[in-house]
């Protein structure tokens, strides 16, 4: 099978999403435009092969082409249905699988597989393909990314900003990277994922740093001005 499958994917997949909106999101709202769907498929396939690069695996050449196409089709019907968009992607994939010369029956069934059963992440992975693409779906918007995203939660106006948004990345990030940390499946994506975890660390580190004030004063005042003081 040639890779050249990979590069006609992303032009289907491009293609599905162009131009559509998503209903669904409110805090992070980039997440409603088609071309950040598009982007998210790209860097899944991406961890894939990150992933991959950090594992011992017998795997061919011809499985890991299998992970990368479902990972570039695996989240088709995204802008539709959250709750359902796994199964639901499959079978829009499935028309264009069948009509690709040079997959067979097998294995179309085998990427149709992973994507329909990628959003199943609450049960330890037994199938190593399926598990790569679980993890690197896993491990999309969390460290640099994150730390952006948590300032979507805050009010952006107020002179605390930077101090609640440590608070926060304290209080609810690295709680979340241990979270996700804990259903992954592959040594190669804890890895990837403990360097997120140590670099919104080091974030909070510097963080501190230059919000810290003598005799904490910044925080006395936060409670101060909160009705605590």
């Amino acid at each position: 099978m040639s890779t050249n499958i990979l590069d006609d994917a992303r032009t289907y997949m491009l293609h599905s999403f162009k131009g559509r909106q998503s209903n669904f999101e409110t805090k992070h709202p980039w997440r409603k435009d088609w071309q950040f769907a598009v982007l998210h498929s790209l860097r899944i396939e991406s961890y894939v092969v990150k992933i991959l690069a950090r594992e011992k695996n017998s795997l061919s050449e011809h499985e890991v082409t299998l992970i990368r196409l479902a990972a570039i089709l695996h989240d088709l019907a995204r802008m539709e249905d959250v709750e359902n968009h796994a199964k639901l992607g499959a079978e829009i994939s499935e028309p264009w699988l069948r009509k690709y010369s040079g997959l067979t029956d097998s294995d179309i069934d085998r990427v149709l597989e992973m994507i329909a059963d990628h959003s199943n992440k609450k049960v330890k992975e037994q199938d190593f393909c399926r598990a790569v693409l679980k993890d690197a779906d896993t491990l999309d918007e969390i460290g640099a990314m994150s730390i952006f995203m948590a300032g979507n939660w805050l009010d952006r106006r107020s002179p605390f900003f930077f101090y609640e948004l440590r608070q926060r990345l304290i209080e609810f990030e690295i709680p979340f990277c241990d979270k996700q940390l804990s259903i992954l499946n592959t040594n190669g994506a804890r890895e990837i994922l403990n360097e997120k975890k140590a670099f919104i660390g080091n974030f909070i580190s510097q963080l501190t740093d230059e919000v810290r004030a003598d005799g904490q004063i910044e925080q006395v005042l936060f409670e101060y001005s909160n009705g605590s003081g």
